[in-house]
């Protein structure tokens, strides 16, 4: 599965799964699922049963090389951009590609993990999103889902 990931996304899967499962391996459906979701993946119970059950060795655990196998497979189902674009057209009454800041500040105040008023100011800010009037969506969701380099 190495060829379907960057030497630094499996990197950063060695860490988060060497931190956890010490000793290098994974035995349960819960530790799993503590892995998956430390890596900002959503990962639903019955997700994690079909991959447990799905690369489960005969001694009852997964290894790091299995453990790729379930990350490729899951990176398959989940698109963070894709969802969070379509959550955000959802609120696009004019079907226009724009959503008003007003809308966009009430929604990631108000839903799922909510964030506060000043660090949705702070969001808009640094993406360079104007905080009043229509906010192109598309352009939105780009900026904030683009990593930033760490240098």
């Amino acid at each position: 599965m190495a060829q379907f990931f960057s030497e630094s996304e499996i990197d950063g899967f060695k860490e988060c799964f060497f931190f956890h499962a010490r000793k290098g391996i994974i035995k349960s459906e819960g530790e799993l699922s503590i892995v998956i979701r430390s890596l900002n993946f959503c990962v639903t119970k019955d997700e994690v049963k079909s991959y447990f059950d799905k690369y489960v060795a005969g001694d009852g655990s997964i290894d790091f090389a299995s453990f790729l196998n379930v990350m490729h497979e899951h990176s398959q189902v989940e698109d963070k951009q894709k969802e969070l674009k379509a959550a955000l057209v959802a609120h696009d009454t004019k079907k226009q590609g724009f959503v008003d800041a007003s809308e966009l500040k009430h929604i990631l105040t108000s839903i799922g993990e909510k964030l506060t008023s000043r660090e949705v100011e702070t969001l808009l800010r640094e993406a360079g999103m104007p905080s009043s009037g229509p906010i192109n969506i598309s352009k939105f969701v780009e900026t904030v889902m683009t990593p930033q380099p760490d240098y």
